[in-house]
């Protein structure tokens, strides 16, 4: 069967062009912009949201409050894996809040439709609809490696970057060849699943940009978020992955690039099935973020952090106690110090730094990796190569 013909390959050298473009823009510090699916304003008026009341060590704190620093007002030391982890549930508990809760949400009956197959040289990739919220499938790209696994095997999910087509990147069929991570994964033996998130590729209309339909969400989902629809749909496609007889379930990992990569970090952190995180460019601190509105009036990502945007001191967490929350999971962080869509990373060094020092109590430093090196918002060859031998190690461990 063939693929839909309205979604066709963005091949040519102008469409290249214009993908680059909009990968670009997707969070250039520039306050005039915006991702015209979505309007702050009037999500604020439908949904009747007010600022939550969260108080927590963070708030009320220009700086970032060191991790290993506990207690109502942060200023106890920690040092054991327990009071980390009393204070890891405070975040948590932060976080679900900012998230939301969906409203009306209603699975439909696992289900997976072939849309169609292609035999390439390497590896077959198999198009799929994939069950999700009602009236809102999840269409992706399964790629089985050649020769078939004689056994169950290693997979990795691969999340796309910010750019229209959406898996479509991930696995080579449009865009930039080094975003194709699903095929340079699969040429080594692994199974893949690339997927659209929410707003991108096969869920919005044909031609559209990312985010389009987004005030739609939100009438149906006022009190959401897309980073919590973005969790639920991850939850989905892990159900899905258990049920392909060439994945082995305890040994899937997940890896993404830009919106992929925070997505990757989100998604790991409220799955505990995936056993091994590799993020490329994707975390910046919200405190250090000349353009923090990215995350909440310029994109539909978590709107509630919209509140806190008059003063940035005010809000109840920052991404250093995101990411420490994978502690002591297996996590590969890539950044760069010079990257254009995230500027000042230059406390990066720091953060991991910390971050290091939370996998430490659990005597678990060898799980973190988080090489930071001059140079734009690009995953260079060398790097990817890193991370995918490192996925084979932590995926292949015990084997």
């Amino acid at each position: 069967m063939s693929s839909n013909p309205a979604f066709r390959p963005l091949s040519s050298p102008r469409c290249r062009v214009f993908l680059a473009a909009v990968v670009m823009m997707a969070a250039l510090p520039n306050k005039s912009f915006s991702w015209p699916g979505f309007d702050w304003d009037i999500w604020q008026k439908e949904s009747q949201a007010t600022r939550l009341d969260l108080k927590t060590p963070q708030a009320g704190k220009a700086e970032l409050l060191p991790l290993l620093t506990g207690g109502e007002d942060g200023s106890s030391a920690i040092t054991t894996v327990r009071q980390w982890e009393e204070k890891r549930a405070g975040i948590f508990h932060t976080l679900s809040t900012l998230l939301g809760t969906p409203s009306r949400l209603c699975a439909d009956p696992p289900s997976v439709e072939v849309l169609g197959e292609e035999d390439l040289p390497d590896h077959i990739r198999r198009h799929l609809k994939i069950s999700g919220e009602s009236q809102d499938p999840i269409f992706a790209y399964l790629l089985l490696p050649k020769p078939l696994p004689a056994q169950p095997s290693p997979a990795v999910i691969v999340l796309h970057q910010t750019q229209s087509p959406g898996k479509q990147e991930a696995v080579g069929m449009v865009g930039d060849p080094g975003m194709a991570f699903g095929v340079e994964l699969a040429r080594r033996g692994f199974v893949i699943l690339a997927y659209d998130a929410i707003g991108f590729g096969e869920r919005i209309p044909p031609g559209t940009e990312p985010y389009t339909g987004a005030q739609d969400f939100f009438r149906k989902h006022p009190k959401w978020s897309f980073f919590g629809k973005m969790i639920w749909d991850f939850r989905r496609i892990m159900d899905f992955m258990e049920t392909v007889p060439q994945v082995n379930p305890e040994r899937i990992g997940v890896i993404g690039h830009s919106h992929g990569a925070y997505g990757a970090i989100f998604c790991s952190l409220f799955e505990q099935r995936i056993k091994a995180t590799v993020a490329s460019c994707g975390v910046t601190t919200l405190r250090g973020d000349p353009n923090p509105e990215r995350w909440s009036r310029l994109t539909a990502l978590l709107p509630a952090f919209g509140f806190y945007l008059d003063d940035i001191s005010q809000a109840p967490i920052d991404c250093h106690e995101i990411v420490a929350c994978l502690a002591p999971r297996p996590f590969f962080n890539f950044s760069t110090l010079d990257d254009e869509i995230f500027p000042h990373t230059e406390n990066l060094p720091d953060v991991f730094k910390q971050v290091s020092d939370v996998y430490s109590l659990y005597g678990a430093r060898d799980r973190l990796q988080s090489p930071i090196i001059p140079g734009p918002h690009r995953f260079p060859v060398e790097y990817r190569n890193k991370a995918y031998d490192w996925l084979a190690s932590i995926l292949n461990e015990g084997s």
